[in-house]
């Protein structure tokens, strides 16, 4: 597994995030199933500031990333970073917009879809959905795994029947870093396919959980509407996790900063 040769990355805390907008990330996919039906899985990650801050504390989060066929800037903060350095034609690329943009996307070419994670029936509802909502989607399968880590036997039994539905996009909602773990593990052993670790879209896509105002998206405060919503959930992670990204951000700013300062002074004077 390896990010897509034909993707510029920057990166931020060590972590490599894809220049890469909706359109970007269709064509990627399609570049990618176009491709021998032999190959080892790949998998994509959608990445927040929230994600950033787990992966710089848990190494093999890190290495999932770096495995990853794309690192998608989900969150407005990785969109403006990459703007500020430059990375043309990168956009936002939300995992939640991306579940009905790649399903629509794939319609011509009748790509198989299976979806992977959520409560009890949140899956099966998420097919549904889609169903209803595109014409022609082709559900390959659904799945809703036990929320503990399954053993040797049950991971093989899951691939088998993931391999046996002939999907080729498996789109898992496990939340983060279980379904960036989940995706690094079992993505090797299902080739062909392209796991795409989508976390929350699972419920905002059925309707059990509303998605913040698009003026709020816009701003990048998505966050506070969903602390609003669920303080006794959140407040611990984004007490924690905002403090910890802008400190980030303000030490890469300066690292730069420095950066240009000392080439700027090597620079022999005529």
């Amino acid at each position: 597994m390896s990010h897509d040769p034909a993707v510029s990355r920057y990166r931020f805390a060590g972590i490599g995030i894809s220049v890469v907008d909706m359109p970007g990330l269709i064509r990627s996919v399609a570049r990618r199933l176009n491709g021998p039906p032999h190959a080892p899985g790949s998998f994509v990650v959608f990445r927040d500031a929230h994600g950033i801050v787990r992966a710089t504390e848990d190494s093999r989060l890190r290495a999932a990333h770096e495995a990853a066929l794309l690192v998608c800037p989900d969150g407005r903060p990785l969109y403006w970073i990459g703007r500020l350095r430059g990375a043309a034609g990168i956009g936002q690329v939300p995992g939640i917009e991306s579940v009905e943009a790649v399903c629509r996307a794939g319609i011509a070419q009748g790509w198989r879809h299976y979806f992977l994670g959520g409560g009890e029936g949140v899956a099966e509802r998420l097919a549904a959905t889609l169903s209803k909502r595109i014409p022609g989607l082709v559900v390959a399968g659904v799945e809703t795994p036990p929320f503990r880590d399954l053993d040797a036997a049950e991971a093989e039994t899951m691939r088998a029947r993931i391999r046996r539905s002939g999907a080729q996009i498996i789109w898992v909602g496990l939340g983060t870093p279980k379904q960036e773990l989940f995706m690094v593990e079992h993505a090797p052993h299902l080739p062909g396919t392209i796991a795409m670790g989508v976390g929350a879209a699972f419920d905002v896509l059925t309707g059990r959980v509303p998605r913040a105002p698009r003026t709020l998206q816009i701003l990048g405060l998505e966050w506070a509407y969903r602390l609003a919503r669920e303080p006794g959930r959140l407040a611990a992670r984004y007490g924690r996790t905002i403090p910890r990204f802008l400190g980030l951000a303000l030490r890469e700013s300066w690292q730069g900063a420095r950066t240009a300062a000392l080439a700027q002074s090597s620079i022999p004077r005529l």
